[in-house]
């Protein structure tokens, strides 16, 4: 693991050194040497030493040895190249002082790749190198963030880091979400290596998107229809009063005295 300061910026550079410097090489493997026809890259614009600026230099540097090959003769003619559009600023008396070296045979590197290697130690801007680092680590795969999203932002970030194979698979699992990891844990074997983690969580979290739609659309095919509830009839309450049952019964009459007008006698 990369934990000082110094050592992860240190990296950094040469990471994206040997990047480019591998371009290169493999260029002029594959062309044997031999001038690159119709091909022609524009000159690299000068550099002043500015912090911000020194990454674009160096791989526009790159660009054009690589599509100009058969125009330099040997390293000492790149390196020349290259120490000509460095003025102004800080770079141009560094320079200065690189040119007289390397004409009078006394320079410390003999190579384009040991030249570009003095200038990025030499101009590189630290704090930009640190502050990718700290972002990485806070990298974290939000809800409702795509993998694609995700694998972009990190792959971003992690270029400019200078971290290791395992460093940097490390920091990509460490920002992936419980829900993810818990699928990949669950199969019979873990991804190896950066690319097969990539693929991996890519497929799950496509096949998680699927299965929710899918789900949603089960949902809406599935949704209840309207019923037509009859209401419930609501008895009355009974408000009649009891049948008398001896009401058809006979009763008997009760008569008047014709004299006194007093009932239960006759005259």
């Amino acid at each position: 693991m990369l934990d000082a300061p110094d050592d992860v910026a240190n990296a950094a550079w040469e990471a994206a050194l040997a990047v480019a410097w591998t371009i290169l090489t493999n260029v002029q493997a594959q062309t044997g040497g031999q001038p690159t026809r119709n091909a022609k890259a524009a000159d690299p614009e000068t550099f002043d030493g500015s912090q911000e600026k020194t990454e674009q230099f160096v791989q526009s540097v790159c660009i054009t040895v690589t599509m100009q090959i058969d125009a330099f003769a040997d390293e000492r003619m790149k390196i020349l190249y290259v120490l000509s559009f460095m003025s102004g600023g800080m770079a141009q008396v560094w320079a200065a002082n690189k040119t007289s070296m390397t004409l009078a045979n006394m320079s410390t590197f003999n190579t384009l790749e040991g030249l570009l290697t003095f200038i990025e130690k030499t101009f590189r801007d630290l704090d930009r190198e640190r502050m990718a680092c700290t972002q990485l680590h806070a990298l974290k795969m939000t809800p409702g963030m795509t993998t694609e999203e995700y694998t972009t932002n990190f792959e971003m970030l992690a270029g400019r880091t200078g971290f290791n194979e395992a460093a940097l698979e490390d920091a990509y699992v460490q920002g992936l979400p419980q829900s993810i990891l818990l699928k990949v844990y669950s199969q019979t074997s873990l991804p190896s290596g950066m690319d097969n983690w990539k693929a991996v969580v890519h497929n799950l979290d496509c096949l998680q998107r699927g299965y929710t739609k899918l789900k949603q659309s089960i949902h809406l095919s599935q949704a209840p229809f309207p019923q037509n509830n009859t209401p419930a009839t609501t008895q009355a309450p009974d408000t009649s009063t009891p049948m008398d049952i001896d009401q058809n019964k006979h009763r008997p009459e009760t008569c008047s005295c014709y004299n006194c007008n007093e009932k239960g006698h006759l005259s």
